[in-house]
Parts: C-alpha cells; structure tokens; sequence
C-alpha cells in the first residue's frame, strides 16, 4: 500500500515537470522590440507632420472668424470696427502674436475707450507659431467700414509655424473690399504662396 502511494505521487511530480513554461525568449523580445522601433521610426514624422497642420488650422481659424465677425458686424450695426493687437484684452497694443481686440469704434481712432462696445478677445498664439500683420500703409490696427470696405487697407496677416520649413505658413489676404481669403499652394510645391505670388513667411 505504502509503495502504491509513493508511485502515485512520483507519477503527480513527474507530470507536474512536463508542464511547459509559458512566455517570450529573449530573441522573440528582442524582435518585438526591432519592430516597434521600425513603426515608431516610420510613424513618427508622419505624427509630428499631423500635429502642425492641426495647430496651423486651429490659428487659421480663429482669426478668420475674427476678421469676418468684424467685417460683418461693421455692415449690420452700421458703424467702423476696429481690430487691433492686444496683449490685456482691454486697450490696443503692438504685438499681434500677444492676441487682439475687436470693437465698435464711435469715434474712430482705432483707440478703445471705455464707452465703446468690446465685441471679442482674440487670445494669444499659440504653440510658439508667429504672427505678422502687413497692409497698405503699415498701420497696427485694420478697420472696416459699415459698407465691409477697409479704409484702403488691403494687406495679409501671415501665420507662421516657427519651423525650418516654411509648408506649414498660411495667410489671410485682406483686400480694400474686405474680403478675406485663405492662401493656397498655386505652383504645387508644398509651399503657400501670399497675394504677390511670394512664399508665405514671417
């Protein structure tokens, strides 16, 4: 009886040593870990390269929305609207990478007062991009009159993505109408080009 027990539980041992151990060997990680570098290699650009055109959109945007609550609020209120840099959200300043104001300007000097209705704050740039302002005579600030016309300030506001590259600028062209369009790669290149036909930069 005793010798029958002992068999049996060598026979328990036994099985249990057969069980195979599960797992990776060493060159099956180091494989794994060749190829999620391949990926990460390969990905990578492609992931930076969709995050700039994100952030760029996301500029772009906003100030066109800006540009075009002004010229629109300018011809249904009936009166001038001014768009000048900010960096307080309260008065005009110099920068326009600081952010702006927009407001109704009774008297037209392109000053906000304290009487004078603030219409928006257009927040800072962001994620270090630039941002330049350049018009027929070199004023900070653009206004629109109560039919959308500029007081001749036809001019680009260029957006810049502080890169080595310059695939990633846009402009907003202005034109004495008002009217404001987004620039467009003409020849192909991958590049934006501005009103003169030039590549955007800041």
């Amino acid at each position: 009886m005793m010798k029958q027990q002992h068999l049996s539980y060598s026979k328990q041992v036994t099985t249990r040593k057969l069980i195979p151990c599960l797992g990776f060997s060493l060159i099956e990680l180091m494989v794994t870990v060749a190829i999620m570098s391949s990926l990460l290699t390969i990905g990578m650009p492609r992931y930076q390269d969709l995050i700039q055109r994100h952030y760029m959109k996301t500029e772009v945007d906003k100030w066109l929305l800006a540009l075009n609550l002004a010229r629109q609020t300018a011809i249904t209120s009936g009166n001038i609207v001014t768009l000048c840099p900010s960096s307080n959200g309260i008065s005009c300043g110099k920068k326009w990478t600081d952010g702006a104001i927009l407001f109704i300007d009774n008297n037209r000097d392109h000053a906000k007062d304290t009487s004078e209705l603030l219409l928006q704050v257009v927040g800072a740039v962001q994620h270090r991009q630039l941002l330049t302002w350049r018009a027929f005579q070199n004023r900070k600030y653009i206004q629109f009159q109560q039919n959308g016309f500029t007081w001749n300030q036809n001019g680009t506001f260029r957006i810049c993505a502080n890169q080595p590259t310059l695939k990633y600028n846009r402009a907003l062209i202005v034109t004495r109408s008002g009217r404001i369009r987004l620039s467009k790669d003409h020849d192909n290149n991958g590049i934006h080009e501005d009103a003169a036909g030039k590549e955007v930069s800041c």
